[in-house]
């Protein structure tokens, strides 16, 4: 995708939204790989400017139902734009779908300070995990727990593996609160071994496999799932909730294999 006088004109939410929906399209056609997917969706979901956006994508193939698209289509990027871009966002959004809505950007708002996708989507997972990477250099926890403006997690505190450092983050990583106590073996989880798509999946549909309808998920864990004494290792717990007060909740494996659904109760 050739660089324009257009490519200093800055980008929207929709913009980003789009991009993301060429990722998704060129993911699940083997364009690029899910460790490229999740790192160029961080960078679109920051980009300022149609030039950065054009960096990202311009060596991929464009789908026929994303042609039209702002991001493609250099004239339409003029002034008033936004009469446009609706049914194209809506393909994408169905697209992102199909496939688990791993960079479904418009799948909700942003944060004050930073392009943060919500974080209890696909998008908003591949996203805090690129982050997660680049942080800490490497993938390893006691803990995640994602709500859909912020992520609280803990891990080993740095050089003392008997104190547990929790942290926040919203979009920066705030400083940890260090606590004694945690035990040298503790049980850990490994962010890497989460198959994205796969979970993305699941938190795309939680809502409908829990039985709440119009609900939406308001949280999700990846920690060591327990029956009784016994840990059944890795796993992701899913919550969703309806504006009638409905909830339940989910439990399944880091490749997506569900081992507990429990609805509202009747």
């Amino acid at each position: 995708m050739a660089t324009t006088r257009y490519g200093g004109i800055r980008a929207r939410d929709t913009d980003r939204a789009d991009v993301c929906g060429l990722l998704d399209a060129a993911l699940t056609d083997g364009q690029i790989t899910e460790d490229e997917h999740a790192a160029r969706t961080a960078k679109a979901m920051s980009a300022k400017s149609f030039g950065e956006l054009d960096a990202i994508v311009g060596d991929l193939q464009i789908p026929d139902n994303l042609v039209d698209a702002p991001v493609v289509r250099v004239d339409r990027r003029r002034p008033r734009r936004w009469l446009a871009p609706v049914a194209v966002i809506g393909a994408a959004a169905v697209l992102g779908a199909a496939v688990g809505g791993i960079a479904s950007c418009a799948g909700g708002p942003f944060g004050p300070s930073e392009h943060v996708p919500t974080l209890t989507t696909g998008a908003g997972l591949a996203y805090f995990l690129a982050e997660y990477r680049a942080e800490f250099g490497d993938t390893k926890a006691d803990e995640v727990s994602l709500y859909p403006g912020y992520v609280l997690f803990e891990r080993a505190a740095v050089g003392n593996p008997a104190a547990t450092a929790r942290y926040s983050y919203n979009g920066t990583f705030r400083e940890p609160d260090i606590r004694t106590g945690r035990k040298p073996d503790a049980p850990i989880v490994d962010l890497a071994a989460i198959d994205l798509r796969a979970i993305a999946g699941l938190l795309a549909g939680a809502p409908q496999s829990i039985k709440v309808p119009n609900g939406t998920v308001t949280y999700c864990a990846f920690r060591h799932a327990t029956n009784g004494p016994v840990d059944s290792g890795p796993a992701v717990e899913i919550y969703a909730r309806n504006p009638a007060g409905a909830s339940g909740n989910m439990t399944a494996t880091f490749t997506g294999e569900p081992l507990r659904v429990s609805p509202p109760s009747p």
